[in-house]
Parts: C-alpha cells; sequence; structure tokens
C-alpha cells in the first residue's frame, strides 16, 4: 500500500510550493458545480445533491458514497487525471486564498496562503494542535489518503502576524486578478492567486520559517498525515531526503487576520437518561443560578453579554429555552485538578464537565466515542430539535476567541472536541496536494 515512487525535496525547506491539481473546466464544467464543503459538513442530503450537481464533484474524493469509498474514490481521482479533468500546474506554487464573505450583515474578508508545510510532531512544539480527535474520523481520513495519496481539501492553520515584507508581498498579490473565482452555495466568494516568482516565494518561505503553527481546522487529518508519513517512510526504508508525504497542504491566516471569526458550536444530546432530567434544575443548582428566558431571540442576544460558564439549554418535556450561569466560580479548578486554568476556565470545559459529566452522566469516553452528541453553528436549528422530540437535549454556547485558543495551545493543552468552528469553511475542490510526484 505504501511503495515508494515519490521524488524528494529540497531537505532544508519548511514552506514548499507544490504543482497543485486543480479542476479544467473546459472539460469538467463550471468550477460552482465541483466545489464542496469539508467532509464534517456534509450529511447524507447535501452528499446526495452534491452527486446529483455534476459528475465530476470533488465530493467523489472527499466523502465517496460507494460500498468502498476509499477505492472508489482512488478510481475516481485516476479516471480524472487520465481524462484531463484535473490538470496539475505547470509551475509549483504557493496560493493566496481570498475569501468575502458576511456575519451579521457586516462584509468580511479573510485572507491566507496555500502551501506545502513540513510534518512535525506536536511534542516538537512547531505545530499544535487546539482540540482532540474522535478515533472513528481518524481512520477514515487515513483510509482514504492511503487509497488516494491525495490532500483533497487543506488544512487551516494559524500563525503569527507581525513580517513587514510578508505584509507587503501579499497586499500586492491581492491587487492581481485571481485564476480561480468561484462563490459557494453561501454566497461566499472564493478567490486563489498563484505566487510562482521565486523572489515572492523565498519571501514566504523565510517570513513562515520558523513560525510556530496552530491548527484552527484540520486537527483529524493532520494526525493522519502524521501517521501516513510513518508508513510511507517505513515502508520506502525510512529515506534521508525529504519527501512530498513528509509534507501536508495547509491553509494558513494570520493571527490578526480581521477575517478571522470563531461562531459558538452548540450541542444537541439525542439521549439522556430520564432521571437525569427529572432531577437537572434541583441538581443544577450546586453550580449554577438558573432562569427562564422569553424567547429564542431574547436567549441568543443576553448570552453573549454574559460572563464565562454561561448557557442556553433546553430538555426533553419543557422545550421553552432557559440560562445556567455558573455561581460557583471555584467549581472548574475544584472539578478539574491539574487542569491548566485555560482550559478550565473554558466554557465548553465548564460545560462538558459540570453540565455533561456531573449532572447528565455524560462521561466523556461517550463524548469522545461520538454518536450522541451532535454539533451545529444553528442555534434555533439545535432547540428546534428537542422541541420536535428528535432530541432529549440542547445546549447553546458562546464562542471562544482567538486569545482563548492561543492561550491553551501556549500551555500544550487541548481544548474538548468540536470547540471551535472557524467562519468561514475553507473550500474543497479548489487546488489539491498529490503525494507521489513531483
Amino acid at each position: 500500500m505504501f511503495e515508494g515512487g515519490s521524488q524528494m525535496i529540497d531537505p532544508g525547506i519548511r514552506i514548499a510550493p507544490f504543482r497543485a491539481l486543480t479542476f479544467a473546466c473546459e472539460r469538467a464544467g463550471p468550477l460552482a458545480d465541483l466545489i464542496a464543503p469539508p467532509y464534517d459538513l456534509i450529511d447524507a442530503a447535501r452528499q446526495a445533491a452534491l452527486y446529483a450537481r455534476s459528475p465530476h464533484n470533488i465530493v467523489r474524493l472527499e466523502l465517496n458514497r460507494d460500498a468502498d469509498p476509499y477505492g472508489s474514490a482512488a478510481a475516481a481521482l485516476a479516471e480524472w487525471r487520465a481524462g484531463g479533468i484535473l490538470t496539475r500546474g505547470a509551475r509549483p506554487a504557493i496560493f493566496f486564498y481570498t475569501q468575502k464573505f458576511s456575519i451579521d450583515d457586516r462584509p468580511r474578508v479573510r485572507t491566507g496562503l496555500i502551501a506545502r508545510v513540513r510534518l512535525d510532531e506536536f511534542a516538537a512544539g512547531k505545530i499544535l494542535p487546539h482540540e482532540r480527535t474522535f478515533p472513528k474520523a481518524r481512520e477514515d481520513r487515513l483510509r482514504l489518503l492511503s487509497a488516494t495519496r491525495l490532500n483533497v481539501s487543506p488544512i487551516f492553520g494559524l500563525y503569527p502576524p507581525g513580517d513587514a515584507a510578508l505584509n507587503r508581498l501579499l497586499a500586492e498579490v491581492a491587487a492581481r486578478a485571481p485564476q480561480i473565482d468561484v462563490t459557494d452555495d453561501l454566497g461566499i466568494v472564493n478567490q486563489v492567486r498563484a505566487i510562482e516568482a521565486p523572489d515572492e516565494l523565498a519571501t514566504i518561505q523565510r517570513a513562515l520559517a520558523e513560525v510556530r503553527v496552530l491548527i484552527a481546522d484540520g486537527h483529524h487529518r493532520y494526525e493522519t498525515a502524521l501517521e501516513y508519513r510513518r508508513r510511507r517512510r517505513a515502508a520506502d526504508g525510512n529515506p534521508a531526503a525529504a519527501m512530498p508525504y513528509d509534507f501536508v497542504m495547509m491553509t494558513l491566516v494570520a493571527f490578526d487576520d480581521p477575517g478571522l471569526m470563531i461562531l459558538p458550536t452548540h450541542r444537541i444530546v439525542r439521549r439522556i437518561e430520564p432521571e437525569a432530567i427529572a432531577w437537572f434544575t434541583s441538581r443544577a443548582q450546586a453550580y449554577f443560578a438558573l432562569s427562564e428566558v422569553a424567547s429564542i431571540g431574547a436567549l441568543r442576544r443576553s448570552l453573549p453579554t454574559l460572563s464565562h460558564g454561561a448557557f442556553g439549554y433546553a430538555l426533553k418535556g419543557d422545550a421553552r429555552p432557559s440560562l445556567l450561569m455558573l455561581n460557583r466560580l471555584d467549581a472548574p479548578a475544584e472539578e478539574l485538578p491539574g487542569v491548566p486554568a485555560a482550559v478550565r476556565e473554558l466554557d465548553v470545559s465548564i460545560l462538558h464537565t459540570l453540565v455533561f459529566d456531573r449532572l447528565l452522566g455524560i462521561k466523556p469516553d461517550e463524548v469522545r466515542a461520538g454518536g450522541n452528541l451532535e454539533y451545529t453553528i444553528d442555534a434555533p436549528a439545535a432547540l428546534a430539535e428537542v422541541a420536535a422530540g428528535r432530541a432529549d437535549g440542547a445546549f447553546i454556547m458562546n464562542a471562544p476567541t482567538v486569545d482563548d485558543v492561543a492561550a491553551v495551545c501556549a500551555v500544550g493543552a487541548t481544548m474538548p472536541e468540536k470547540s471551535t468552528y472557524f467562519q468561514p469553511k475553507l473550500l474543497t475542490g479548489l487546488v489539491m496536494n498529490s503525494l507521489d510526484d513531483e
């Protein structure tokens, strides 16, 4: 499975350009019909819609629905390359990626650089996670990567700002015409500009050579890339030179980018023990003050004004939204001894420990296993699941800040699963990175 065939890369390079695979729209059709959101946002209905949209939609690689999804993805990739549906760039490039979108009717722009980034174990401190991952998702992504040997979508990384030469270059590149310009289903304008000039590539490589990268999104794919590298290196006899599989495709965004947004990730709990629901109000008073709110709108307006440890919630039997507000400020330290303050003071840590574990009996192993908890950025939809009887509980949260994420990483810790939702997501199908050929 992991036989050789890869070409070597300059062993001193950390940030590398690459000859990307992109759709040849004259053969494949309009790019808007070929792109997709990340795999973890594609449910069965969205998957079916993407399949129907085009026989060349990237979903056939990213989240294939056939009986052997990994083999079918590899076969589709080979067919598309042979038929000219996907073509490789003539020259190695790093790509300037711009997303134009709106939040609360305010226009925003987020910019990043898509490049190959050398893989490092987390212990080295050069690339850091901020969330824990799910074993099932890691296994799924590893099987796909092993079959296709392709980074279909980029990992989202954050880097510290401040390099003046890099800032000047990116301002110049932003004024150029994009090679890729497509609006996705959410109305987000996605533009890609290739940077190929050797002096411009050198500016990017120098500026990012030593920065610490924080993974914002794509933890499962990064851990998958690490495991894939271990296996390929073993199969290839641990070559001394750097190989394509020693790198992973990332979109790198500066921490101070004005378009960097984190949305709250709410929790839907499908099953809660009836006894836990019956006793919840009385037991919750050990940690929280409880109050009712007039409506979902009132909840969404009031929640951001409250300090940490505040949640909206609804439980089976009474779908009206209510508020939990932490009034035992010593409880996180008492219940999470030895956990760094940057982690235990997070809303998501308080929710998972005090509410899920202590009050509802939903243990960490159950959360990590998946299946009972679901995650959404749509607060009204979460509460509607309880009102319709399809879920036993919904918990509405405030979003963490970028500073919260950085503080957790700075102490070498991670947040609970699905703590952040960076908006917008990186689009799948714009550029792809082969781990086999140079």
